[in-house]
């Protein structure tokens, strides 16, 4: 027999563990209790450590030394139960899980599948999959639970082209996430959600309500009694699964000596909690409007209930209000989650009906199944900038949300700002906008021994096939990589720009677009224009314009200097090669763009080009260069390819300059330019 591979639904009140059996059929993995859930509570009192049901029961009796919903702790590096981590509490419910599965199959597991909800962040995601491993488990990745749901459902139920709005309401948390089945694979579209709003929190309201209605009884609060209020919390769960099907029930409070049945109709815990259900329908709305392209409600087909807690009525009814469909909510929401995982662990299932929707023509044997992996949201930095001539601190993207996964980006614009500096830091994060970010870490990056002042570093960021972050850099000139240590993050301290020039900046990309550009140099020379513009612009916002002209057989204006970075990039894309070199009326036209600056500004023309202007016409590109100096403009000039371009010629022609051999590191070479401009007008240089 091969060796079982399960998917885990690690859960936030409860969890599970399913596998595929050898018909291809979905099957949970009861427990010792012949349970297919097992409470997601842990006891640690001394050297003893139970889990499950066995916890469960002692936590009325021995509140100290029993953890629950230690899930919604997975990213809080300070939180500590006994002395034990979220990882550490985490692994024991995996430990239970684990062996549970071996005393079922009779023999050790293959690989696991875990999920986790699809707007965990990285460090949480991390932190799920080192629990695995630290449980014994060989984690093959960690997997989002509305996807994980969405495969095990839509195997039977969706047809190519459909959406499909999986509301996944667990104990702890909440997520929204728009899936498609796009030729055969599963594919996310968006995901929004609340790490911190699950149907505990409908539990703890209805606990309000009933001690209130104590209080006015018996004039105490039953919360304070270790005892009653701990067995009224079991008594206000059980009665909130019991509005699903009564319209009043009579909650237990044994308090002070007395027994009591209060009574609580649904109408009126419904409208106690009906804020909450609006946040639910909120989050909904917010995943839709993150497609992209943004769905509205009628461009959903399906909407999916996953979760224990999916079964409060009003979820329901609302989400009916808001959409006009009737939400789908099969008679496993618990275990869905499970069930998918393990599907996507064995990578094939048989259909459950006779008739698949997914593959017609193969409903009698195993399909395979297929799922994209996409970002929930977007990686970047955190960086200083200046916001109408004031530091702040903001986001830099490197990665959109909704990118497929694996995925790595690189940004060569980091650079060493000392000679013999020792090191620098990355802070990274995860974010929708500068005020709602995740925090991954602070990456410190060591520089190499003859590090020099304007050595430019290519530092890349990766998402793995889990969505967890690594980073990692890489000395251009050397091409050594350089040794990293990952640590607390910290924000990009502000005060170390005092220095910083507060001065507007005009800087004009003059670009050769004659003939021989063609091909890799200009789609270098496009990326090179439109990267550095973006970091201009992120650093200096609105006290920043850019323009470009191209220069060919003659000259012309692309972008007149502006802080519109979509407009930018727009006109970078118009660069196409046609012609001669007509340098001296690309030049002209640049520094003419630059003077229209305020008199205050610093003015920048950067040249990029990849020969020479013709003989008759070289004396007279000197002369328009030596005018520009004269006004103030500071130019600068990049040569793409040592053979065609006389860096001589260039050397007289702007004080800084530069040539490459190939179109490698353009980009780099021309942030370098910029900085170096900045640098000389400060007398730094």
């Amino acid at each position: 027999m091969d060796t079982p591979t399960v998917g885990i639904d690690l859960g936030t009140t409860y969890s599970a563990i399913a596998y595929v059996d050898e018909q291809g059929r979905p099957r949970a993995i009861p427990n010792p209790e012949g349970k297919n859930a097992t409470p997601s509570v842990v006891l640690i009192d001394g050297g003893r450590i139970a889990v499950g049901e066995v916890a469960l029961n002692e936590w009325v009796t021995n509140e100290a030394h029993v953890v629950r919903w230690i899930k919604r702790a997975m990213g809080d590096s300070d939180y500590r139960f006994q002395s034990l981590t979220p990882v550490q509490i985490s692994a024991e419910i995996l430990k239970g899980l684990r062996r549970d599965a071996e005393i079922f199959f009779g023999q050790p597991l293959g690989e696991a599948v875990i999920t986790c909800p699809a707007y965990f962040a990285s460090i949480e995601i991390e932190n799920t999959k080192a629990a695995g491993e630290l449980a014994g488990l060989r984690v093959r990745e960690v997997v989002k639970e509305p996807t994980a749901a969405a495969v095990y459902y839509g195997v039977d139920n969706m047809r190519d082209g459909e959406r499909v709005l999986v509301c996944d309401l667990g104990g702890g948390t909440f997520d929204a996430t728009v899936l498609t089945l796009r030729e055969g694979t599963f594919l996310p579209l968006a995901s929004m959600g609340d790490r911190q709003l699950g149907g505990h929190d409908w539990t703890m309201e209805l606990l309000a309500m009933v001690a209130e209605a104590v209080q006015e009884r018996f004039g105490g609060d039953p919360r304070n009694d270790l005892v009653a209020g701990q067995r009224l919390y079991e008594a206000c769960e059980q009665a909130k699964r019991d509005f699903a099907r009564l319209s009043q029930v009579a909650v237990p409070c044994q308090f002070q000596g007395r027994m009591e049945q209060l009574p609580v109709s649904r109408d009126a815990f419904e409208s106690r909690t009906e804020w909450r259900v609006q946040q639910l329908v909120m989050w909904c709305e917010r995943a839709l409007a993150k497609a992209q392209p943004a769905l509205s409600w009628g461009e959903v087909d399906r909407i999916l209930l996953v979760g224990g807690s999916s079964r409060l009525r009003r979820m329901s009814l609302a989400l009916q209000a808001a959409s006009g469909k009737v939400p789908v909510q099969t008679g496993e929401p618990d275990l869905m989650v499970a069930l998918g995982a393990a599907v996507l662990a064995r990578g094939k299932v048989r259909p459950r009906k006779s008739a698949t929707a997914m593959v017609e023509s193969q409903r009698t044997s195993l399909v395979e199944v297929n799922y994209a992996r996409v970002t929930a949201r977007a990686l970047g930095t955190r960086a200083i900038v200046l916001d109408a001539g004031e530091p702040r601190v903001a986001n830099s993207l490197i990665i959109p949300h909704n990118t497929v996964s694996p995925v790595s980006r690189s940004r060569d614009d980091f650079e060493v700002s000392s000679n013999r500096q020792l090191f620098f830091d990355v802070p990274v994060v995860e974010f929708e906008s500068s005020d709602d970010f995740d925090v991954v870490a602070s990456y410190r990056f060591q520089c190499l021994p003859d590090a020099k002042r304007g050595d430019v570093v290519r530092v890349t960021f990766e998402y793995d096939i889990s969505g967890i972050v690594s980073v990692s850099a890489l000395d251009l000139k050397s091409g050594a990589p350089l040794q990293s240590q990952r640590l607390p993050y910290e924000d990009p301290d502000i005060s170390k720009v005092g220095r910083m020039s507060l001065r507007p900046r005009w800087v004009v990309f003059a670009v050769d677009t004659s003939y021989s550009m063609k091909g890799a140099k200009i789609d270098a020379a496009i990326h090179a224009v439109i990267d550095n513009a973006r970091k201009l612009i992120e650093l200096a916002g609105n006290t920043c314009k850019v323009g470009i002209v191209s220069f060919d057989s003659d000259a012309k204006i692309l972008c007149a200097p502006t802080s519109d970075f979509e407009a930018i990039s727009r006109a970078a894309a118009k660069l196409v090669p046609a012609g001669s070199t007509a340098m001296d009326a690309g030049i002209v036209m640049a520094a003419n763009l630059v003077m229209s600056s305020p008199e205050e500004s610093d003015r920048d023309v950067v040249m990029l080009t990849d020969g020479m202007p013709d003989d008759a016409r070289r004396a007279n590109t000197m002369a328009v260069a030596r005018e520009c100096r004269s006004k103030g403009i500071t130019l600068s000039s990049l040569g793409v390819g040592k053979e065609q371009v006389d860096l001589d010629f260039l050397n007289k022609l702007t004080p800084i300059s530069l040539v490459l051999d190939g179109t490698e590191g353009i980009s780099a070479a021309m942030t370098t330019l910029l900085t170096q401009s900045a640098a000389a007008r400060s007398g730094r240089a």
